[in-house]
């Protein structure tokens, strides 16, 4: 078996896909909770996960458990959002005039460490991770901040302009970031 989607919702990416609920009828899906994935040690070159880690009620369990069914070599990705992105999606919403959307997660800003953004338990500052991550035994870790546009664009040419226009001259955001630790 080559690569593990932790958390796959309902775009399943990996040989084998798993996450909590079943969403959809796709080859390779496991219903498992990420903190007790049911493998064998070493089966894994590649432990994916995209949007899940902040869901996890402890986020140090799933890095143990990737670590065990990680072959010697083996890689755990994982991307997930930046602590700023509750102020970039209020600000987006505004942007994007979502005005509801935009005032609802506004109350959510000073949400401390714990916080529920869509179900999110956690901010996961970079500090925050690369400590856990050393904790469960992964000692080569890299990150990369990956940026979007302020405004997403519309298919729609006439709305479509003036948000080309805008994203020119606002800042492109850190909404997301992405860790690749390797086993030894």
């Amino acid at each position: 078996m080559k690569i593990l989607d932790v958390g796959c919702g309902d775009r399943p990416k990996g040989d084998v896909n798993v996450d909590l609920f079943f969403y959809m009828k796709c080859e390779n899906f496991i219903v498992a909770e990420a903190h007790h994935l049911p493998f064998k040690n070493s089966v894994f070159e590649i432990v994916y996960s995209k949007h899940c880690l902040e869901h996890l009620k402890n986020p140090l369990n799933f890095f143990k458990e990737a670590k065990r069914i990680l072959k010697n070599g083996g890689t755990l990705e994982c991307v997930y959002p930046t602590d700023t992105m509750l102020t970039k999606k209020t600000i987006h919403n505004l942007l994007n005039l979502h005005w509801s959307s935009a005032f609802k997660w506004k109350a959510k800003l000073t949400g401390g460490d714990k916080i529920n953004y869509g179900g999110h338990k956690w901010q996961l500052p970079n500090e925050r991770v690369h400590k856990l991550l050393h904790k469960a035994g992964f000692k080569e870790v890299n990150f990369q901040k990956i940026k979007f546009p302020s405004i997403r664009m519309d298919t729609d040419r006439k709305k479509r302009k003036w948000k080309i226009f805008l994203n020119k001259y606002l800042p492109k955001w850190q909404i997301e970031t992405k860790f690749m630790a390797k086993v030894r």
